[in-house]
């Protein structure tokens, strides 16, 4: 276990720590959760002097100024990520930004990073069939006359033909695609404990 910053406040003890963050399968019931010591995960700001031991525990994390405010985390429609901690699995993790202003950014906890979409780790291609013909049915190769209903002729086409050859070629893969890449996911809210 490494020390990711010896500067961080000690978590008090106790059943859950201040600071604990549980998913809750359940709707939101705010005056509820709060009597039991639990504060719903939404980004608001909070006065530190009405929660001091939440806020000796994540400060800024999440944003605010540290005086007058500090920030709830808001993990609404986040899927959560554990810090890389110098550990080289995420990629990206120096160019993480704050979640709110004042929050932390980089490698640390209550930054936040967009989604996105790595490359391939094969190309996708398509396939080639090599030289070919399309056939296409009723297409004239002669016509025949029948007899005429006033100024209209009837034309028979008995015939079929194909396409000219095109060669071997192949199509280029364009759009497609949703509007994000995840993985398969339910729904849950947030709780982070706010009181020992």
């Amino acid at each position: 276990m490494t020390d990711q910053d010896s500067t961080k406040p000690v978590v008090p003890l106790g059943d859950l720590v201040v600071g604990t963050i549980l998913p809750y399968g359940a709707l939101i019931n705010a005056g509820d959760l709060q009597e039991a010591g639990w504060l719903y995960c939404d980004g608001r700001a909070l006065d530190p002097a009405s929660y001091p031991d939440l806020f000796a525990v994540i400060g800024t994390l999440h944003g605010g100024n540290g005086t007058q405010t500090f920030n709830l985390p808001d993990y609404r429609g986040y899927l959560l990520r554990g810090v890389d901690d110098n550990a080289g699995r995420d990629p990206d993790a120096a160019t993480r930004t704050a979640a709110a202003p004042g929050g932390l950014v980089g490698d640390q906890v209550g930054s936040m990073q967009n989604y996105a979409s790595g490359l391939a780790t094969t190309s996708f291609t398509t396939d080639s069939p090599g030289d070919h013909t399309h056939s296409l049915d009723t297409l004239p190769t002669d016509s025949s006359s029948a007899a005429e209903v006033g100024s209209y002729r009837s034309v028979w086409n008995d015939g079929s033909a194909t396409t000219d050859g095109g060669g071997g070629h192949s199509h280029t893969i364009q759009g497609g695609g949703d509007a994000e890449t995840r993985p398969v996911n339910a729904y849950v809210n947030f709780l982070i404990r706010w009181q020992a």
